[in-house]
């Protein structure tokens, strides 16, 4: 298994994983639950995946696997956005006194992540197999 292999199946779990981290916050809003501590830890899991992702994308950057993308720009762009928009959006929203504001401000952050991961994965050029 090569290195864009393994960077585009991270791409595919952080692309379904934020769309689960959605649901599930989306879910917890409509039964007028707060964030709870299983959703954050799913959060840092998440956010762990987006990092590794991004460590391994930077790697090809580096090593030159950049020439493949037809715009590698926009794709580092997309990698960084998606690595800071969720520690950036629980620093500002964890000082909101509502939960449920809270709970429906981090569903969106995620529905924003699922779509910046998806379009990021839309950039590459994958060979087909």
């Amino acid at each position: 298994m090569t290195l864009v292999q393994i960077h585009g199946g991270l791409a595919n779990t952080a692309t379904m994983f934020m769309a689960i981290l959605a649901v599930w916050a989306f879910f917890l809003r409509l039964r007028a639950r707060p964030l709870d501590g299983n959703w954050f830890g799913a959060a840092v899991i998440g956010e762990l995946l987006l990092l590794a992702q991004f460590g391994v994308g930077g790697f090809l950057w580096l090593s030159g696997m950049s020439n493949a993308l037809p715009r590698p720009w926009i794709h580092v762009l997309y990698g960084v956005v998606a690595v800071i928009t969720l520690p950036a959006g629980y620093t500002y929203f964890s000082k909101i006194q509502d939960a449920k504001v809270q709970t429906l401000a981090m569903a969106f952050i995620c529905v924003f992540l699922w779509g910046i991961v998806l379009r990021a994965a839309q950039v590459v050029y994958i060979p087909a197999y």
